[in-house]
């Protein structure tokens, strides 16, 4: 697997799981709702902090309509363009204030572009890390624009079939774009459980197996997410707010708050310790009882010295310090050098 580092975390098979705190538009254009937006993710255990940049006129039609549960806005509004206008005021000042907070508190700024003029503008900030969303990974011109500069990308790719992340690749390879990390993902808001698919994420890990593969989670609650590390997600990316009654944003009511984001990170520090690794054997954790819950060769009744060993002389009992029971049958036949008393654990010293 082609395992990288953004900054100090290594992302990929075997390092610990990289926890994304998608802010998203959660600020509200607030700049000090932004700066406690950072501090909260990172207080909960965040690795990253990601925003959206983009502007509503620049991405969605004044018509198109919504496709996220209506129950998340305020009240029904019908076009995404009327949710979106009021979410997109941050300015080039605001993005870089909110990267800088991101550095002093020694986190990892990322944000989803939308548009080429946004990518612009987070390369004018010096962003360090690139997210595309899962509705651009058709938007092959994006795409390209993105991978010329040769920075990390997270590729999320809910809607989308194989071949179509096979061509997104195609286009980072040409550019030589080779720090991916894909992450699965449902685009339903909020995702049903039984919608997670999350074997199509270990389906993605098979196609896919030079390159990490995470998970974007849009359910309700901390479960899901923590389930997706079991079954091999080498990252988890969840929406998070500081109150979830905040206006404007629909993203608030499905997001964690930091209580809740800090419980996600514990449950999946616990969920790593448990995977663990493969061992062709016992494990240290397994020694005692490697060595006393097994069984050993015992005499079953005394034995006098130069006897001819038999079927009825011999049993097998705990502990397993001596000759395996397995070999029971070459230990059959042999002649004894010395007297063995009933319910001695046998030795090949014995013969």
């Amino acid at each position: 697997m082609n395992n990288f580092k953004i900054k100090d975390k290594v992302v990929g098979e075997g390092y610990q799981t990289l926890l994304i705190s998608e802010v998203g538009v959660n600020h509200n254009g607030d700049i000090n709702r932004g700066y406690k937006l950072i501090e909260e993710s990172v207080k909960s255990g965040a690795d990253i902090v990601k925003f959206q940049t983009y502007k509503a006129s620049q991405i969605v039609t004044r018509s198109a309509p919504i496709y996220w549960d209506e129950s998340l806005n305020d009240k029904v509004k019908n076009t995404q363009f009327e949710t979106f206008s009021k979410l997109d005021s941050m300015t080039l000042e605001g993005f870089n204030l909110l990267k800088k907070k991101c550095e002093e508190l020694k986190t990892i700024f990322c944000s989803t572009p939308f548009n080429i003029p946004d990518v612009d503008l987070l390369e004018e900030i010096g962003v360090e890390l690139y997210k595309i969303s899962s509705s651009d990974i058709t938007y092959v011109q994006l795409l390209d624009y993105i991978s010329k500069t040769k920075k990390p990308i997270i590729l999320s790719t809910g809607c989308s079939s194989i071949g179509e992340i096979e061509k997104a690749l195609n286009i980072f390879a040409k550019n030589n774009c080779n720090k991916i990390l894909l992450q699965h993902c449902i685009l339903q808001y909020p995702c049903d459980y039984r919608n997670a698919n999350l074997v199509k994420m270990q389906k993605l890990k098979e196609v896919f197996p030079e390159i990490p593969v995470g998970y974007s989670d849009h359910t309700i609650g901390i479960d899901i997410p923590a389930m997706s590390v079991a079954m091999g997600a080498c990252s988890v990316e969840k929406h998070f707010t500081i109150d979830k009654k905040l206006p404007d944003s629909p993203d608030h009511r499905l997001s964690l708050n930091p209580k809740e984001f800090r419980s996600m990170h514990d449950l999946i520090r616990k969920v790593e310790l448990a995977k663990g690794i493969f061992v062709n054997g016992h494990y240290p954790s397994e020694k005692k009882a490697f060595e006393n819950a097994r069984k050993s060769i015992v005499s079953s009744k005394f034995i006098k010295k130069g006897t001819k060993i038999t079927c009825d002389m011999l049993t097998a009992k705990r502990p397993g310090t001596g000759i395996n029971p397995k070999y029971m049958d070459f230990i059959i036949g042999l002649k004894t050098k010395v007297d063995i008393d009933n319910d001695i654990i046998i030795t090949k010293e014995m013969f």
